[in-house]
């Protein structure tokens, strides 16, 4: 995917080339869309590493997924990258990255890696990244040709007016007859999809303790809808049972009241056809799968876990026998 005029046109040989940060506009023209997919994903990766870092903020790494049609770029999903540090820098898992983009192309066919993302674990101005973000740039570059940059501030504090979301196009600049990389700040707009919007509603009313509350939009119209179904279904029943107790001569017949009775059926000759129990069958067909690919999406989810606990615990013995 060419991003015009973002490009970083030449990789710089060794060190001979410094690199600096401007806080300025893109000039590439790029039309960015971003899902809340994305950042929903960073979040909750910057959450698990909390976690497990007894609390403490610490950095996250990842790359971004998307679309590309000429200067129009859409941000869609993102994965998780795996890093060390070694003598105070970051190294990112080049390995991990490369098996990672190819299992994400076989899911995701449509999808191509546009760049990576981070969190801020410290408060910057705006516009400003992080110290040496050009040398993961370039890492990252070395992979995915082009690559944007999404950074996420994850400081206390943050978002409170405005999304603490940046995204950076990296440019190429002549300083002192040296070509110097540089990032600059890009425009972008979110974009949703009514999956989306459902999700991002459902997860902004998630409680402490993993429940959800009742406030929620999709919460409130299901509840709803099966409060006026059981309601239904009760008032038929005492209608039920009153038809049956003049057929067996226990009540006086009201032929009023049959006459609203035998209008009510009247007005549901739909519910007879065979159109309609074909449509139905299928509806509930279709539900019955869905429900049964989540049921083997789950067990998926919890075998794979368990493989990643067994080689963690079993690491030097599985690298001998080739397990899993």
């Amino acid at each position: 995917a060419e991003m015009a005029e973002s490009s970083m046109a030449m990789e710089t040989e060794g060190d001979g080339a410094d690199t600096q940060q401007k806080n300025k506009g893109s000039a590439s023209g790029l039309s960015i869309s971003l899902h809340p997919l994305v950042i929903i994903n960073i979040s909750d990766h910057t959450t698990r590493k909390k976690a497990l870092n007894n609390g403490q903020q610490q950095r996250v790494l990842g790359v971004l997924l998307g679309t590309q049609e000429g200067r129009n770029v859409e941000l869609c999903n993102s994965f998780e990258l795996d890093y060390k540090i070694v003598d105070g820098k970051l190294q990112i898992d080049m390995g991990y990255l490369e098996v990672k983009q190819e299992q994400y192309k076989k899911v995701f066919a449509n999808y191509e890696p546009l760049g990576w993302y981070s969190s801020s674990t410290q408060r910057l101005a705006p516009g400003e990244t992080l110290p040496r973000d050009i040398e993961l740039h370039r890492e990252i570059a070395a992979i995915i040709e082009n690559p944007l940059y999404l950074l996420l501030d994850t400081t206390d504090g943050a978002g409170i007016r405005d999304l603490p979301v940046n995204i950076f196009e990296s440019e190429v600049h002549i300083i002192d007859e040296t070509p110097t990389l540089t990032f600059a700040k890009s425009a972008y707009h979110l974009e949703t999809e009514e999956a989306e919007r459902v999700s991002v509603d459902q997860v902004s009313h998630l409680l402490p303790t993993g429940g959800a509350s009742a406030s929620s939009a999709m919460s409130s119209h299901i509840s709803s809808v099966h409060s006026a179904i059981k309601m239904l279904q009760k008032r038929i029943q005492a209608i039920l049972v009153l038809l049956q107790a003049i057929q067996a001569g226990e009540a006086p017949q009201d032929h009023q009241l049959m006459r609203m009775v035998a209008s009510l059926c009247h007005r549901l000759p739909a519910t007879q056809t065979a159109d309609f129990k074909a449509e139905y069958l299928e509806v509930y067909n279709d539900t019955l799968l869905v429900t049964y690919l989540s049921a083997m999406t789950k067990g998926t989810n919890s075998l794979n876990d368990l493989i990643d606990k067994y080689n963690v615990a079993f690491e030097r013995s599985t690298r001998r026998r080739g397990l899993f």
